[in-house]
């Protein structure tokens, strides 16, 4: 494969992420706008915000091949705040 094919499909792969982050956004606003706000509702819109922070920070920010200790605290942090939140929430 030529650098020119492989730099096209990487530009392609990064549309169809950002497509993908661009649906799931849209997808969470429209499931929580109209319902009242209950534990589960809450756990599901933090769900997905934690797999769209991965695809920022592996894609987007290009930490997949970065050193353990810096990809590790910037993927845990929307979980760890997704559980402080619904937490929040349940009590």
């Amino acid at each position: 494969m030529s650098k020119a094919c492989r730099s096209t499909f990487a530009g392609l792969k990064l549309i169809l992420l950002w497509l993908l982050l661009l649906i799931l956004t849209i997808a969470t606003a429209l499931l929580a706008e109209p319902y009242t706000v209950t534990m589960g509702l809450v756990a599901i819109v933090l769900a997905v915000t934690a797999v769209k922070a991965k695809v920022l920070v592996d894609s987007f920010m290009g930490l997949k091949d970065a050193p353990l200790f810096w990809r590790a605290i910037l993927l845990a942090y929307a979980p760890v705040l997704g559980v402080i939140i619904t937490l929040t929430y349940a009590f």
